[in-house]
């Protein structure tokens, strides 16, 4: 009978050892997901909105470079019909001359 009570000992001494193991397993688990999940996804939200920062900031800046090159574009433009404006007012005003120098005569 002796052993059968030492059998039942060491039965119960590995259950309570289990039991506390498991506890001690299931304490980590809750722990992982309640707190650290949470705290990793906020780090993945902020590392996505960091990135779209950057992907907003780089279309901007693309944005305002070719703002510059339209801007540069126009320019150029529009010195050319100034440009062309002179040329015909000349020709105009030559015109002009000319036909007060006939009328005049």
């Amino acid at each position: 009978m002796t052993k059968k009570n030492d059998t039942s000992k060491t039965e119960l001494l590995i259950k309570k050892i289990f039991s506390a193991e498991a506890k001690y397993v299931i304490g980590i688990i809750i722990f992982v997901t309640g707190v650290i999940k949470p705290y990793y996804e906020i780090k993945q939200e902020i590392a996505l909105i960091k990135e779209n920062h950057y992907a907003h900031i780089e279309y901007m800046t693309n944005q305002i470079q070719s703002n510059q090159e339209d801007i540069e574009r126009n320019l150029t433009e529009i010195k050319q019909l100034r440009e062309t404006e002179i040329e015909l007012i000349k020709t105009v005003a030559a015109q002009n001359a000319q036909i007060l120098n006939i009328t005049n005569k």
